[in-house]
Order: structure tokens, then C-alpha cells, then sequence
């Protein structure tokens, strides 16, 4: 029997809906977005990929994945159809005093990476992050060089705290223009080097890119000719030959990777603010 290949990390937007507006974003969720992505949709679409990768590491992220009604159902439905993989849970925190119980929830599954980005430094989000600390007994580990938290059932706990965004156009949304980087100078600045996305049931080398033909539509499709060789449609579940591809390419450059800025372009790295919508 033949072994799948393996994609050692993908991850998908609960929704692109996001209570912060950050310029950077790598989402484009600085935009104004309506409703969230159903279980029933995701489910069909990871199920039909599974059957054709193993995917050892899974990452559920928004916009602010907590405004998803179904964010209990996704945590426990990844879990049936993924049960020793990893799963990677990314929140900016605001919304969980509201929404405490889907903690329960990742700690009630296991091996989950339960992580608060930290857009909106101040006692709020302090006073957050000090009532993760007081649910459980955690152990402080390292993991890979991050520091985390960890529960006896391998719930892992990690605050984030960027003062850095990557803005990846040049201008504004309503003009904007791509960098034609070199391609290895802009994935050696690249914030997602190993983050594919799986977005609408095909996946992309990250999210900025895969997201790119919807965002551009939505602030009147500027300068289009200039971003027609970066609107790569992703792959399919049933492109094999391009299956293989995308895993062999996994953490390297790509040719759509000179869109975005390298570190020869300093205005792109922006000072990090969040603003709530």
C-alpha cells in the first residue's frame, strides 16, 4: 500500500472576519468582511483532502476564529478527522472572556496549541491571559525556540506579542501595486514561510496569495495587469503531480513569493498598531 505524502502544516480561516483592524495583515482582514465558514463546508473539504496527504499539524486562525458560532463544533470535528494530528488555535484574545468554554474545549481534545496574539497590549488582554494561566496547572516548556505552557494532556498555552507587521503591497488597497521581488529575498522575509493555506477546498502557499483574486476584486481590482502572474488558483485535491510538487516546494521560495517585499524594502515593515472596528 502506497504512504500518502505528507504536508507537515496547513491551516484554514474560521472566518476573515476579524473585531481588529491591523494594517499588515496578512489576511487582509484589516478589510471589512461578512459571515464565517460552516463546519459542514470545512469538514467536506478536509475530509476529501486527508484522503489524499496526512497533514501531522492543522491551523484554525481567522480574521478572529472566536466569532465563528461553530468554533466548538470545528475543534472537535478537526479532532475526529485528525486524531493524533496537532491542532493550532489562533485568537488576538478579546473575545474569550465571552467565549471561555472553547478552552474547555481545547484542552477536552488534546494535543492543541491554544495561541493569544497580542494586537491590543493593556490590562484587558493582561487580565485575559492571567485567567488562561488560572484554569489549569501549567508546565513551562520550549518548543521549537517558543515558549509555551503545558497541561498533562498536551494542551500547550503561547502568547505572541508582534511589534512588527510586513505590509505586502506597495500603496493603498485601492491602489495597490505588488513588489516584484526576487523571489528568495521575499520568502527569506516572509512571516509564513510554512503556513499554506487551505481556503474553498484548494491550497495555497499562504494565505496573502491565496486570497489575493477576492481582495483585489473587492477594493475595484487595481492595477490588475500588474497582479495577472500572481493569481495562482492553488491546488486541488485531485492535481496529484501538483500535489507532489506544492509538498517538495513546502518552506521554500516560490515564483508567486515576489509579490511581496524583501528586506531591501523598508517602508513594508510597519511599526504594529491595532485598531478596533
Amino acid at each position: 500500500m502506497k504512504l500518502k505524502p505528507v504536508l507537515p502544516f496547513l491551516e484554514t480561516m474560521a472566518t476573515q472576519v476579524c473585531n481588529l483592524s491591523c494594517a499588515g495583515c496578512t489576511n487582509y482582514s484589516d478589510l471589512t468582511h461578512q459571515g464565517y465558514v460552516k463546519w459542514a463546508d470545512i469538514e467536506q473539504d478536509l475530509s476529501a483532502w486527508l484522503q489524499v496527504v496526512d497533514i501531522p499539524d492543522f491551523g484554525i486562525m481567522g480574521g478572529e476564529p472566536l466569532i465563528n458560532p461553530e468554533i466548538r463544533e470545528w475543534l472537535r470535528g478537526v479532532r475526529r478527522l485528525m486524531p493524533a494530528s496537532q491542532i493550532r488555535f489562533t485568537t488576538n484574545g478579546l473575545l474569550l472572556n465571552r467565549h471561555f468554554d472553547v478552552l474547555d474545549v481545547a484542552y477536552e481534545i488534546g494535543n492543541t496549541v491554544f495561541k493569544i496574539t497580542v494586537h491590543t497590549p493593556g490590562p484587558e488582554i493582561e487580565s485575559v491571559i492571567e485567567r488562561v494561566f488560572d484554569k489549569y496547572d501549567w508546565e513551562s516548556v520550549t518548543e521549537y525556540g517558543i515558549q509555551r505552557w503545558r497541561t498533562t494532556n498536551n494542551l500547550r498555552f503561547q502568547v505572541n506579542r508582534p511589534t512588527q507587521f510586513v505590509k505586502s503591497y506597495k500603496g493603498v488597497y485601492n491602489d495597490m501595486t505588488p513588489y516584484n521581488s526576487v523571489p528568495a529575498e521575499s520568502f527569506g522575509a516572509c512571516i509564513q514561510q510554512t503556513c499554506p493555506l487551505l481556503y474553498k477546498g484548494r491550497i495555497y502557499k499562504c494565505s496573502t496569495q491565496g486570497l489575493l483574486r477576492e481582495t483585489l476584486a473587492k477594493v475595484g481590482n487595481p492595477n490588475l495587469t500588474e497582479w495577472e502572474s500572481y493569481l495562482v488558483d492553488g491546488v486541488g485535491v485531485d492535481d496529484t503531480d501538483a500535489i507532489d510538487q506544492f509538498i517538495a516546494n513546502f518552506g521554500r521560495p516560490a515564483a508567486v513569493c515576489r509579490m511581496c517585499p524583501s528586506k531591501r524594502d523598508a517602508g513594508a515593515f510597519i511599526i504594529h498598531q491595532a485598531e478596533l472596528k
